[in-house]
């Protein structure tokens, strides 16, 4: 299956739903400067099918373009090839728009990107980084923490964290791979403390629940204390068996970025259990069509109480083996 044909899980629909809430409130909050940065490093397409319905789902590029008030400045990534055909969509469907997508490895066109945005370090700026495990950098990171002028508040960081791929990309035979991955992950962080957690990890003295925790704490921390953050937030994604996907990872310096999407986060989580069982329900409806069996009314979703409220809490100390 192609990129360009492949389904998007209820999860990703619901991350989408989160930007399309949160970049809203952002330009409205930053109306008085006039000017307002985006920046989707791993753009992807314009859009994707839906897994659960079947339908067509707009793909951050769109969520960005169509936010209201309108972002200023949109700035998008993504490899050679799909990045020509991605700005050529774009420009047709919003004509006028100040956009562009560099082309290549968003880790090594950030400097360009940024240099050509020099005029605009003013501004508030959003930044998507919307990874699949370990593409993204440490450096390229803390490059856009910089970006903003002095005495502004950082570019904003909405970052996917995939804590449960991490271990995955370390397993098999190929030793060669597991390496590679390996350096991947130390790159992503920019320290090599994330293997205290996998060691623990692998020693036993860590669940699969503790070392997925302990790896999106330690990427947490170190947005807060090595890059300068004031604050971050964490929401985990589920599939549809209720098992941890992936993080999104928000980064601040504002009051106002704070609460908007502490608010968010919230809502997303009394959403989630919902989201959930209709997916399931759709996949049980499909999975009887394609049995042959009969099916004569809409799939039947339960409603779901929500069960678990966001509940922001600081980073701790990254965790250390035990000596001895």
């Amino acid at each position: 299956m192609s990129r360009r044909d492949r389904t998007w899980g209820y999860w990703t629909e619901q991350k989408l739903g989160m930007l399309a809430e949160y970049l809203p409130a952002f330009t409205t909050a930053s109306q008085r400067a006039r000017t307002t940065l985006y920046l989707d490093l791993f753009a992807g397409d314009v859009a994707n099918t839906s897994r659960v319905t079947g339908q067509e789902i707009d793909g951050s590029p769109r969520v960005a373009l169509n936010a209201t008030p309108p972002l200023s400045v949109v700035r998008l990534f993504e490899l050679p090839g799909q990045a020509e055909r991605l700005e050529a969509q774009l420009r047709a469907e919003y004509p006028g728009r100040d956009l562009r997508v560099y082309a290549g490895d968003c880790n090594q066109t950030i400097d360009q990107a940024l240099a050509d945005l020099t005029q605009y370090n003013w501004a508030p700026t959003f930044a998507l980084v919307d990874q699949y495990a370990a593409e993204i950098r440490w450096d390229t990171l803390a490059k856009l923490a910089a970006f903003k002028r002095l005495g502004k508040p950082k570019a904003e960081l909405w970052l996917l964290f995939a804590a449960s791929m991490l271990p995955r990309g370390l397993g098999g035979d190929d030793l060669d791979a597991i390496a590679a991955f390996a350096d991947r992950i130390t790159e992503m962080y920019g320290t090599r403390d994330w293997r205290e957690a996998y060691e623990a990890r692998v020693r036993g003295l860590l669940s699969g629940r503790g070392l997925r925790d302990e790896l999106a704490n330690l990427m947490r921390w170190r947005i807060e204390n090595d890059l300068g953050y004031r604050v971050t937030h964490a929401f985990e994604m589920k599939n549809t068996r209720g098992m941890p996907l992936y993080s999104m990872i928000f980064a601040t310096d504002h009051d106002a970025g704070n609460k908007i999407m502490r608010h968010i986060y919230g809502r997303a989580a009394e959403r989630q259990p919902q989201m959930r069982a209709e997916a399931v329900a759709r996949i049980q409806a499909d999975r009887e069509a394609r049995e042959g069996t009969l099916v004569l009314f809409d799939p039947l979703v339960p409603q779901v109480k929500p069960m678990d409220l966001y509940v922001h809490v600081p980073p701790n100390e990254p965790y250390r083996l035990p000596k001895g």
